[in-house]
């Protein structure tokens, strides 16, 4: 548990580091690419840590294998296969 949320807060920090730098450009357009990009990665995090979290909180109540399973299957196999995915919708070829 403290490896997880000792990197959640390293993670938290440097976004939060991310999204001061990004209010201070100028430029309207510079500053929606910015964010365009950085909410990718945040949805990749988000989806990762959450499904982490939610496992070791849960971890004391009995039971649940089922569950057990489907959460293992999201945090392994469909977060790594949404990735390409979330990462490319910026993509002006995909749209």
């Amino acid at each position: 548990i403290i490896i997880i949320f000792g990197t959640l807060i390293v993670t938290t920090f440097s976004y939060v580091c991310i999204i001061i730098s990004i209010l201070h450009i100028s430029f309207s357009t510079g500053r929606k690419k910015a964010f365009s990009t950085c909410s990718a990665h945040l949805i990749v995090v988000m989806m990762f840590y959450s499904t982490c979290i939610y496992r070791y909180i849960r971890r004391g109540q009995r039971g649940g294998q089922d569950s057990d399973k489907v959460l293992s299957f999201f945090f392994s196999v469909l977060t790594q296969t949404l990735n390409p995915y979330i990462y490319s919708l910026r993509n002006s070829q995909v749209k």
